[in-house]
């Protein structure tokens, strides 16, 4: 309950506010509301379309976390035999309990296979393989001496540059993100990025990561070989990540697909025995990984719900509190906790604002693009040539649906993302 009134009450009154600033700027520009506005650019289009794809994803995953939900109030049952509900706050718990105990998954010995400098090499592996580049060191200025600096080429050609900044420090960035140092445009200047993270290792202590963290190293990779890759078009505007919002996350999710596939991890994940990951441990981080798809689908169509509701009508008309309880009660499989008011933390409420649905959305791109890769082999070398020219090479230079569409050979759909709710679901 404190977590959740963190901000409340200063922040209600700092959010109408804020809600009322952006719905008199939609009003200027003629559009009805603020979520016509920020949409109209995007992939989704309108808000209409955004309150479309949150209610056909929460019909499409209903059934997948009706089940999770059932297993979880099954296990709470088992410390509270009275129970009849699962609260908000015993979600994670329980499906750790439930990871831990059905799936035999222990995270230490996960760990043990993923030293930083073995993932850092996979990884690197991994994108030269796929797309035919050699990765470099590059003799360079650095503002911190842990700081690494490389060069990608292909047969000899300067494609781009970046640094690793990859270990925390006092005063550091706290979080792990890719940032873009120059977009690249072709002819004038090559693309140069730095990815940003707070990984173990550096000096002293352990350098080994959780899986968890293999994964997001390789994401923010995804996002830094887009903006290298996608820096050789005529306009710096349209270079590497400069895509429509709702689609920019959706290469970088579809390539986490690769730090779960057992070939993939056992090129790189050994521990210090030099032992390889074993195929059955793989097995059980992706028994564990599928458990709860259902409900973690459902429980952010709520935000999604949440920031699309703040923002699709005049505020004078809006009840904070009330609004939140209702969409939470229409989407989330977790009841309302009484006196609490998650809003006024909700940070994405003001640097999304109506479009916290491009987490999901791009996921169900990621999932369609990934069936290529699936079908014809996740290192095959001729899909991969096709997905940088199609998808990452253009950068934005085309509207993202037609990026896609010129990869898949046709407009994507939710087929491969309904089919990953299945799996593993009980028939």
């Amino acid at each position: 309950m404190a977590f959740r009134q963190r901000g409340y009450p200063a922040n209600k009154a700092v959010l109408h506010k804020l809600l009322s600033a952006r719905y008199e700027l939609a009003k200027l520009l003629g559009f009805d509301h603020f979520a016509d506005y920020i949409t109209a650019d995007k992939m989704m289009g309108s808000a209409a379309s955004a309150a479309s794809f949150i209610n056909q994803m929460t019909e499409l995953a209903t059934a997948r976390a009706n089940q999770d939900y059932a297993v979880l109030l099954q296990r709470l049952q088992q410390i509270h035999p009275e129970a009849t509900a699962v609260g908000d706050w015993q979600k994670i718990y329980l499906e750790n309990l439930v990871r831990n105990e059905a799936y035999s998954l222990d995270q230490q010995e996960v760990r043990q296979y993923f030293s930083f400098a073995k993932v850092k090499n996979g990884v690197f592996q991994l994108v030269e393989n796929l797309f035919g580049v050699q990765i470099t060191p590059w003799q360079t200025n650095v503002w911190h001496p842990s700081v690494e600096a490389y060069e990608l080429r292909e047969n000899g050609q300067l494609l781009g540059r970046f640094y690793l900044d990859m270990h925390p420090r006092t005063g550091k960035y706290q979080h792990a993100a890719q940032f873009g140092i120059r977009d690249g445009v072709q002819n004038v200047q090559i693309p140069m990025a730095a990815l940003v993270c707070n990984f173990p290792g550096g000096e002293g202590g352990s350098d080994l990561l959780e899986h968890a963290e293999v994964e997001t190293f390789l994401h923010e990779f995804g996002h830094l070989i887009h903006t290298i890759f996608g820096g050789h078009v005529p306009w710096a505007r349209f270079a590497g990540t400069n895509t429509q919002r709702d689609f920019v996350e959706a290469p970088s999710q579809m390539l986490e697909e690769w730090v779960w596939d057992a070939a993939t991890l056992k090129s790189f994940a050994r521990n210090e025995r030099n032992e390889t990951i074993p195929d059955e441990l793989v097995e059980k981080m992706n028994q564990a990984r599928n458990f709860g798809k259902g409900l973690q689908v459902r429980h952010q169509m709520f935000y999604a719900a949440l920031s699309l509701n703040y923002y699709n009508r005049d505020p004078k008309e809006l009840d904070l509190d009330q609004m939140m309880t209702d969409l939470q009660k229409r989407y989330s499989p977790f009841p309302y906790v009484e006196d609490t008011y998650m809003y006024a933390s909700f940070g994405h409420l003001d640097n999304y604002s109506a479009i916290y649905y491009t987490y999901m959305w791009s996921q169900v791109i990621a999932a369609d693009m990934f069936g290529e890769f699936k079908q014809n082999g996740l290192q095959n070398k001729a899909v991969a040539t096709r997905y940088r020219n199609t998808v990452l090479a253009p950068g934005a230079s085309r509207p993202a649906a037609q990026l896609v569409e010129d990869f898949l050979g046709r407009p994507f759909n939710f087929e491969a993302f309904g089919e990953s709710l299945r799996d593993g679901q009980q028939q």
